[in-house]
């Protein structure tokens, strides 16, 4: 097999269409397996939420506590696609499998860590200023969904790794079988069928973890017995060694994007403890926004995710003419991504909230929120977007400090003025989100197109130098 078949990055579009459809060709399995990966705890709050509020309300408390070290696990990983799509463009065909085994072990160490952190310190969710039955139900999800951390960790590395070859079908396909093993197993523990007692909550969290790591070990499985990968196991020996070089890579590439991963989606969280402040059913309408938001915001993640390794490929090929080209068509189809989701959500909020409940003050509260989310579409798919290709000319530094600014000097504190102090209720803390958001958008979109312009530059004057 040509190895440099497994990736199609390097093909010269004649028109911005055909550059769009590049991305789209690389980015729709990454869009639908994405949406597969949210769909699991999406599927837990609404088979829960079908309980009581309390339920889905506890879910809430969880996902918020545990979402910066989920992401802070998933950011390590997310560091592999561009290290791989950068090898490539260089033609080093030894280094991919190297970088998935060292960034596995960095994966599968740092959510270890945090799962054992979360294991012998669940009483926090008793000192968050929460309902107390809330808090007693998110107990034990909370140390499920903090060992859930390990296989998911290791999963998305495996699936960047894929990805980072060009092969972006396969973890769609994974995920595509996991929907089906998940909702069956939940709706064993939650409600109690086949002789197993009624866990609700913490029956959403075992299914689902169960679910992750059948998931993690099918993929395994076929990375070292498919045909497809097996010229990258040709050098097996030296691929599984730790190297400090390709962990420095790694590191310095992946605790960024951990970092900034964690600053937009802490904002989030913190925002959800906030609106627990403001009561149960604030609080639950929130999470409900978040879930859908997290819906939308992977489709502009899969085009972001596309749009990076095709901008690294052309990265470690120094093709800055291609960069710029990819960059823009990348960004433009965002664009377009976000718009046509603002408008479904102003279309739709008016019944979106009764599927995932039937209190009707939480209805109430989440159409104020979907209002809001509609609003912030455009934002997000544009911050989304240029902070992947930012990382694919493994820019990752400077947008960090960016997204520190825009959340929370901006978003937070934005969002307690608006939510507390002018009496706007859940409406505020939303409003401070979209600040933030915006804010981080342009700048990011700005940064990207300064970088490549001086890149650009800089090639055109060595290249006058070389010929003079």
């Amino acid at each position: 097999m040509n190895r440099t078949a497994t990736i199609d990055l390097s093909s010269q579009p004649k028109s911005l269409i055909e550059e769009i459809g590049l991305t789209i060709k690389l980015g729709w399995p990454i869009i639908l397996s994405n949406l597969t990966q949210i769909s699991l705890p999406l599927i837990d709050g609404i088979m829960v939420g079908s309980i009581h509020s309390n339920q889905l309300a506890s879910a809430s408390l969880v996902m918020n506590i545990i979402s910066i070290p989920i992401l802070l696990c998933l950011g390590l990983p997310m560091a592999i696609s561009p290290l791989v799509s950068a090898a490539l463009g260089k033609s080093e065909y030894k280094s991919p499998l190297g970088i998935l085994v060292n960034g596995m072990f960095l994966g599968g160490l740092f959510s270890l860590v945090f799962a054992l952190i979360f294991h012998f310190g669940s009483g926090i969710v008793f000192h968050l200023g929460q309902d107390v039955e809330v808090a007693r139900i998110a107990e034990d999800y909370l140390v499920i969904m903090g060992w859930r951390l390990i296989p998911m960790a290791l999963f998305s590395a495996v699936s960047k790794f894929v990805q980072g070859l060009g092969i972006t079908k396969l973890a769609m396909k994974l995920n595509f079988v996991t929907i089906p093993i998940n909702i069956l197993l939940n709706y064993i523990l939650i409600f109690g069928h086949v002789g197993m007692p009624a866990l609700e909550l913490a029956g959403a969290g075992y299914g689902t973890l169960i679910t992750q790591l059948i998931a993690l070990s099918i993929f395994i499985v076929i990375i070292f017995r498919s045909d497809k990968f097996a010229d990258y196991r040709s050098h097996l020996k030296s691929a599984f060694q730790i190297s400090l070089p390709q962990i420095r890579e790694i590191l310095k590439i992946g605790i960024p994007i951990g970092i900034q991963l964690s600053l937009e989606s802490g904002a989030f969280a913190f925002s959800g403890l906030m609106a627990g402040w403001l009561g149960s059913q604030q609080q639950a309408a929130h999470q409900i926004g978040f879930y859908i938001s997290s819906l939308t915001y992977v489709f502009s993640l899969g085009i972001c995710s596309a749009g990076s390794i095709r901008v690294a490929f052309c990265f470690g090929k120094k093709d800055w003419d291609l960069i710029f080209s990819i960059g823009r068509s990348t960004i433009l189809l965002a664009l377009f991504i976000g718009f046509s989701f603002s408008l479904i959500l102003l279309l739709g909020y008016n019944f979106i909230p009764s599927i995932f409940t039937k209190d009707l003050d939480v209805i109430y509260f989440a159409k104020v929120v979907l209002l809001m989310a509609a609003i912030f579409q455009l934002s997000d798919a544009l911050q989304a977007t240029s902070v992947g290709i930012l990382q694919g000319i493994q820019d990752v530094k400077i947008p960090t400090y960016l997204s520190l600014i825009a959340y929370w000097v901006i978003g937070i504190p934005a969002g307690y003025l608006f939510a507390f102090v002018l009496d706007w209720g859940i409406a505020g803390l939303w409003t401070g989100l979209i600040l933030g958001l915006s804010f981080n958008a342009i700048l990011l979109t700005i940064r990207f197109f300064r970088k490549v312009a001086q890149s650009r530059k800089a090639g055109s004057d060595l290249s006058l130098i070389n010929e003079l």
